[in-house]
């Protein structure tokens, strides 16, 4: 035994000992083995080679595994445990595997190496191969049967995964060679296509698909290999799987399809192959998004036409209720914005927010969408959560584009009198601005205006209706419409009727049921009140009866009452139900007729501010509109303030009214209280004591008959109740007595009722008397429920037929209405006449001089007096307005071809408001502020306030009607224009005439006035319509002085259409007598134009004026020696003459060449002083501007030449030099405080200084591009029959 204890124990006891003594050259070997050297291993037996482990647990086979060096293997085999692994779990197979020493591998396989064997991690030597993409190893490993199925233990992967998802092609082909599982999958349910889809590897998904793989196959996040490979953007390999026809509707855990992925990541290619392959559209992922609302993120405009071509739903909305639109507009796509109104979306679906897709683009501030929108009928009207719509958004951004965009329709403007749920209008939010910038905004420029009827009522209502409802308006008002008698007038109220209630907003519009402990606490008194009341008659009645009972109905009443209140209130407010809505409605309406009849009753009326008329709504209350020819005068007066004060009754109610109407004499002497007092003790008190009367009387008469079978019962409580109740009808006899006889015996409309039955038995003046009563009382009534309401009512008196009554009884009834309506400041009258001018001023003629034989006020003068806003009605120029602006709309593509071809891309062609507030309206302000674009005081000085306002309403009227038609124009002409309409109407209308013989347009008035001067009629008759003619040309000047936008013929032509105080009956009777005076003249062959006049310091450079009247010819066509005759006629002393004249031999200055030569080249060749140079330069530039005029004027003549250069250098010359006189007035821009802002007329000047600013309004029938000539448009429905009826001098002006 111990020979084999021996050989048992020594290499035991020989290894420790080799290790305590050779652990160096253990070490040793192992770095031989590392460097690929075979050790000698002295002194160390098979076993022990076999035995012996390094740090990190690997032997010997293991590291020459490592190093590569198959001819180390073989000695290292024996006695070696094949399969020993280090402390990792690698043995020396999976080591040579995975760095790919293929002879290593073999002689290990060839040991009897396992094929199988697995590292801690449980991957085997084949999965490690294929990782490293080993393919001899791979094929070695699988010829010693290698399990090609292995899968590992922690991630489930299998070779066929690896080697598809890591892209190698060759192993992918060999494993399927072994008939590997294709369908396998790890851990997450991914299979080796959805690996191989995952990177887009085309070679092996086809090898896959070939083998039969599953293409339906979910993995991870229940993705298909279709959803990666669409998320990779790989084309080809989604073509290869839909050739195979996969589910393309399949959807991953987010709700998206491979559509939805393709959409939202903008592959147009792969979307299209998608749909193509039958995708669905309209998909909804977990979060609301559609498969277009994905696309329309992505911005690519092919998917979205190609979704919306397969009918994808253009209304989808996402979980905040956006549509495609919404999105769009956010991104500020315009191209996807057009494609999406092609299919006509419901443009008023709103998000979260509240907001539609208008809301939202005016939130961007994009004007371009705002009018794309608009003109797709967007509603303007539409509210977002707080109450705001487009206007008030757009006039909190200062925006004037956009605000201008939203107004393209002037029936919108009733929108900026709309309030938010914190009651602010747009109105208000303007004038809060320092510089407001609605008035520059009276109308529409640069969309379709649908205009209804041929006569432009439509237009002409719409305006009128938004001046009125102006909460700054100055009242009363006195509106003529004046036309020739027969010509339609009466068509045109009813339509002012409605638009002006289209405007109208009732102080009960937005009233809404809240939450209210006051409504609790009354209906808890009124419950009390009716329970005591109850109680007493029962207890008189039924002396047994318990009080207690009473009680209990009378709690069981007020739950009754406060549950109904709380579920309606809860239905409307949170649940939205439509019949809580309506129901809440109606119950707070009647609230705040009840809360208004209280106020009455115990309050006097407020003060209101400035700023509390902004925001309070307009509303119309209108008279009966009978024509007084049918009914007469006075029972039409009557009529008039009887069915005013039914309007009233009806808008306030008739309680409120006529409690009014009965306290109206009981208002307290101290006005400071606010408390209404009857007797000096507040109304309030006697509330008080008349109720603590009555109820102390019941509850003691209660008591009493309680107690009336009680032995120790006495009368004290009976005579208690007495004294309270004697106490209650002293109190309440007297407003009981005054109620009930002024509400219901003698109410207002019950005493114009009975003026009306005596109108014949009583005298004129007596009945006018009673009657200015009457409407004293409506006016205070008007005026101080206004304030209880906070709210402005308008009384409307439409008065028709004024014209067809008898001279005496019309201006009887003219004077009435002045004195009724219009005689007093802050009036809430507006009064709108619908007569022939002329008529009433020859019956206002008649009467004066039949009563006192001469006057100075003629009849214009006493109609221009008390007509604060005149409207001459011009069909005929309306009608060629119409006709060319129809003509002028562009159909929606044209739009957008005309709009998207401005730039290369989407958004460079929107239009920045940054740019536009900062870069041109600021150049355009200053512009205005130095340029005089506001009158001021000087402007004003010499007008009287009636005249003042004239002006001032004439400018809001027609600067709205230009707007409406799209002429384009300037507020500082604009101006100067009416101005001189409204003083000198007779110069202005002969000036229009001469304009009509005049070729070159851009000729300024006051250049034609100087040259035409001399022919002015001083004798006519119609001259005396001009007041203060020598203030004329003073006029003229000073709006010379102005350089810019100075009035030419040209603008003159385009704002006579819509002038609105201007008479086109007085310009056809001026026409009829030129042609009258030149048929006696036997033709025309005179000089229209006369000799030519200098302007300005021009008229002084000669010391002979005469020697202007030999300027014949136009200094084109002048010679030499004329020239020189002219210079030697200047105020230049004679040694310098010498010196100057023989220059113009010298250097050939003739006509044509003083004509086009530059002035300032002149003056250098010339070399002539300061003095010298400043006359003979300001006779070359009057020389210039001197036209020959034609002898028979065409058509083709007096159309504008627009297209001549030298017209517009011509104009701009003009513009520049002007008057060279100094102006009356100088405007120190610095002193902008000294400016008097008219009404509301505030305008951002939009013209660029150059005539391109101004439109041409063309007629299609003339292709040539003939313009339509406005200053003869009302010659075609002109006809004598207000000639007739008025007669043809008499009706302007009386004869002498």
């Amino acid at each position: 035994m111990l020979p084999l204890q021996e050989i048992d124990s020594s290499p035991a006891l020989g290894a420790l000992a080799g290790d305590e003594a050779m652990s160096p050259q253990i070490e040793e070997y192992f770095q031989q083995l590392e460097a690929g050297i075979l050790p000698s291993f002295t002194g160390l037996s098979s076993v022990e080679i076999a035995s012996k482990r390094n740090d990190t647990g690997e032997t010997f086979l293991i590291v020459a595994a490592k190093s590569g060096r198959a001819d180390n293997i073989p000695p290292l085999l024996v006695d070696a445990e094949i399969d020993e692994t280090d402390n990792e779990g690698w043995s020396a197979l999976l080591n040579a595997c995975h760095l790919g020493h293929t002879d290593v591998v073999k002689l290990l396989l060839e040991a009897g190496a396992s094929v199988d064997q697995a590292d801690l991690m449980g991957w085997t030597p084949i999965l490690w191969a294929t990782y490293k993409n080993r393919l001899a190893i791979v094929e070695l490993l699988l010829e010693y049967k290698a399990h090609a199925n292995i899968v590992g233990e922690e991630d489930g992967l299998t070779p066929l995964i690896v080697a598809a998802g890591r892209g190698y092609g060759d192993i992918v082909r060999k494993l399927l060679e072994k008939d590997v599982h294709v369908n396998a999958c790890d851990k997450f349910g991914s299979t080796a296509l959805i690996w191989a889809a995952r990177k887009g590897f085309l070679h092996i998904i086809e090898d896959l698909l070939n083998a039969g793989v599953e293409l339906d196959a979910v993995g991870m996040y229940s993705s298909t290999a279709l959803m990666l490979a669409t998320r990779g953007n790989y084309i080809k390999v989604v073509e290869a799987m839909l050739a195979r026809e996969p589910n393309v509707n399949v959807v991953d855990y987010n709700g998206l399809s491979a559509l939805g992925i393709a959409a939202r990541e903008g592959y147009a290619e792969i979307a299209q192959a998608l749909v193509q392959s039958g995708a669905f559209v309209n998909l909804v992922d977990r979060f609301g998004n559609s498969i277009l609302a994905s696309a329309v993120r992505s911005g690519n405009i092919n998917i979205v036409r190609m979704l919306l071509d397969k009918y994808a739903d253009v209304n989808s909305r996402d979980s905040e209720n956006r549509t495609p639109l919404h999105l769009a507009i956010d991104k500020s796509y315009m191209d996807i914005v057009l494609a999406l109104l092609e299919k006509k979306p419901n443009l008023e679906l709103k998000n979260k927010e509240g907001e539609t897709a208008l809301l939202r683009a005016v939130k961007n501030r994009d004007v371009a969408l705002c009018q794309l929108l608009v003109s797709s009928g967007a509603k303007i009207s539409a509210t977002d959560n707080a109450g705001d719509n487009p206007l008030h958004l757009a006039l909190r951004a200062r925006s004037t584009r956009l605000t201008q965009t939203l107004l393209v329709n002037p029936s919108d403007s009733k929108l900026l009198y709309r309030p938010n749920k914190l009651g602010e209008t747009p109105y208000s939010i303007d004038q809060d601005n320092p510089n407001p910038i609605l008035p520059s905004i009276f109308g529409p420029i640069g969309s379709d205006v649908d205009l209804k009827n041929m006569l432009g009522y439509d237009a002409y209502s719409d305006v009128l209706a938004d001046i009125v409802c102006e909460p700054n308006l100055t009242l009363p008002l006195m509106i003529g419409l004046f036309a020739k008698w027969g010509s339609g007038k009466s068509l045109l109220l009813p339509k002012i009727r409605e638009s002006m209630r289209s405007f109208s907003r009732s102080w009960l519009d937005g009233v809404e049921l809240y939450w209210s402990w006051s409504v609790i606490f009354a209906l808890l008194f009124a419950c009390t009140f009716v329970t005591l009341l109850f109680a007493t008659i029962i207890s008189i009645i039924v002396p047994d009866f318990t009080v207690f009972y009473a009680i209990v109905g009378g709690v069981i009443v007020f739950i009754t009452l406060l549950g109904i209140y709380v579920f309606i209130y809860y239905g409307s407010e949170v649940k939205l139900w439509n019949g809580s809505i309506s129901t809440a409605r109606i119950i707070a309406q009647n609230l705040a007729r009840l809360r208004l009849v209280f106020s009455i009753m115990t309050l006097n009326a407020p003060v209101r501010t400035d700023k509390d008329l902004v925001v309070s709504p307009v509303s119309f209350l209108f008279a009966d509109d009978h024509r007084l020819s049918f009914i007469g005068g006075e029972h039409a007066l009557t009529s008039i303030v009887q069915s005013l004060y039914e309007a009233v009754e009806l808008h306030y109610g008739s309680l409120a009214v006529r409690l009014f109407s009965a306290f109206k004499t009981s208002t307290s002497n101290y006005r400071d209280s606010r408390l209404r007092t009857l007797c000096g003790v507040p109304v309030v008190g006697y509330a008080v004591i008349i109720l603590l009367s009555f109820g102390m009387g019941m509850i003691l008469l209660t008591i009493h008959f309680k107690t009336l079978d009680d032995l120790n019962s006495t009368a004290s409580y009976l005579v208690a109740a007495i004294v309270c109740f004697t106490i209650f009808c002293i109190s309440a006899a007297f407003p009981t007595y005054v109620m009930f006889f002024r509400i219901f015996l003698d109410s207002p409309v019950r005493r114009v009722k009975n003026i009306t039955r005596r109108v014949h038995t009583i005298p004129f003046e007596r009945m006018i008397q009673k009657l200015q009563k009457e409407v004293d009382l409506l006016v205070s009534l008007v005026h101080c429920l206004d304030a209880f309401t906070n709210s402005q009512t308008r009384l409307v008196i439409m008065v028709d037929g004024l014209d067809s009554c008898e001279q005496n009884k019309m201006v009887h009834i003219f004077d009435s209405l002045i004195l009724f309506f219009a005689s007093r400041q802050n009036l809430p009258f507006i009064v709108i006449l619908a007569v022939d001018p002329h008529i009433i001023i020859n019956a206002i003629n008649h009467k004066a001089f039949g009563t006192s034989g001469s006057t100075e006020i003629t009849g214009h003068d006493y109609m221009k007096n008390n007509i604060n806003m005149p409207f001459f009605l011009h069909h005929a120029a309306i009608k060629q307005l119409q006709s060319t602006l129809r003509q002028r709309c562009e159909s929606m593509s044209e739009w957008k071809e005309r709009n998207l071809g401005r730039s290369d891309t989407f958004r460079e062609s929107r239009i920045s408001l940054r740019e536009h507030s900062s870069g041109n309206n600021h150049v355009d302000a200053g512009f205005v502020a130095n340029n005089g674009f506001l009158p001021t005081e000087g402007d004003f000085s010499n007008m009287n306030p009636r005249t003042v306002r004239r002006i001032v309403n004439s400018m809001a009227l027609t600067g709205r009607l230009l707007r409406t038609f799209e002429v384009d124009f300037a507020w500082s002409s604009l101006y100067y224009w009416i101005a001189l309409v409204e003083q000198w109407p007779y110069r202005m209308c002969w000036l229009m005439d001469k304009a009509q013989e005049i070729a070159d347009d851009y000729i300024t008035v006051a250049e034609l006035y100087h040259m035409v001067k001399g022919q002015l009629p001083t004798k006519n008759v119609l001259i005396e319509l001009d007041r203060n003619p020598k203030e004329f040309e003073q006029f003229l000047r000073r709006m010379a002085s102005h350089k810019a936008n100075q009035l030419t013929v040209s603008q003159m032509r385009k704002l006579a259409a819509c002038t609105s105080n201007l008479d086109p009956y007085l310009r056809k009777l001026m026409k009829d007598q030129r042609s009258a005076e030149a048929g006696l003249n036997g033709g025309d062959d005179a000089d229209p134009l006369g000799a030519f006049q200098p302007i300005g310091a021009a008229e002084y450079l000669f010391e002979d004026p005469s020697t202007w009247d030999s300027v014949v010819k136009p200094l084109a066509k002048m010679s030499i020696d004329e020239l020189v005759a002219l210079v030697g006629q200047l105020n230049v002393p004679q040694e310098r003459l010498t010196e100057i004249l023989p220059m113009f031999y010298l250097f050939n200055l003739n006509g044509l060449v003083l004509q086009s030569c530059d002035l300032d080249e002149l003056h250098r060749t010339l070399k002539v002083n300061l003095g010298d140079w400043t006359l003979i330069r300001l006779l070359i530039e009057t020389l210039r501007k001197w036209r020959l005029p034609p002898t028979s004027p065409s058509p083709t003549q007096l159309r504008p030449a627009s297209s001549s250069r030298a017209g517009r250098t011509n104009s701009i010359s003009r513009q520049t030099n002007g008057f060279t006189e100094p102006p009356i007035i100088t405007i120190n821009p610095d002193a902008s405080h000294s400016k008097t802002r008219m009404n509301s007329i505030v305008e951002e000047a939009h013209h660029n200084g150059s005539d391109d600013s101004f439109i041409h309004l063309q007629d299609a029938s003339h292709p040539d591009g003939v313009d339509i000539d406005l200053l003869n448009s009302d010659r075609e429905s002109d006809t004598n029959s207000a000639k007739s009826v008025a007669g043809s001098r008499e009706s302007l002006l009386h004869s002498e």
